[in-house]
């Protein structure tokens, strides 16, 4: 053991001081940058929620009221929510990414197709089918919710 301390010991005195200050100083950048991209998710997590929390604070949480021409309500708020979508994209880990870009998916479709007539529904609304069948829908604002749980889950830092 004293053998290989002695050996390693003279191997550094035997390197150059500029490769163990190069060495160094691209540890120190590492750290820093791994800083800044941790500021940089934490921001983009920041706003991905602040903008849920207020763009739709008469809907989410709590749901207080449906805003009425719910399609231009919803077209209002897309470009900002897309922005923040595509920001925070770029700090969601690849083997969930996935699942992210699915949940944002499936959240601008109900955005795109809501109709105000679905808002007015009752929770559930039977409908009739070829086969006499009756058929449960999912009422709008249950499924809106489920979609922005879906889409916050990753924000959890």
């Amino acid at each position: 053991m004293n053998e290989n301390i002695t050996q390693i010991s003279t191997y550094l005195e035997m390197v150059p001081s500029w490769a163990i200050a190069l060495f160094t100083f691209a540890i120190v950048v590492g750290i820093f940058i791994e800083i800044i991209n941790r500021k940089r998710r934490f921001y983009a997590i920041d706003n991905f929620r602040n903008t849920i929390e207020t763009e739709f604070a008469a809907l989410y949480p709590n749901h207080k009221v449906w805003p009425k021409n719910i399609q231009e309500f919803f077209a209002a708020r897309m470009p900002e929510m897309h922005h923040n979508f595509e920001v925070l994209r770029l700090f969601i880990p690849q083997k969930r990414l996935l699942e992210y870009n699915t949940d944002w998916n499936n959240f601008r479709d109900f955005c795109r197709n809501i109709t105000d007539e679905q808002c007015e529904a009752n929770a559930y609304r039977h409908q009739k089918t070829d086969h006499d069948q009756e058929v449960r829908t999912e009422d709008p604002k249950v499924v809106f919710h489920r979609l922005i749980d879906n889409l916050l889950k990753h924000t959890h830092i």
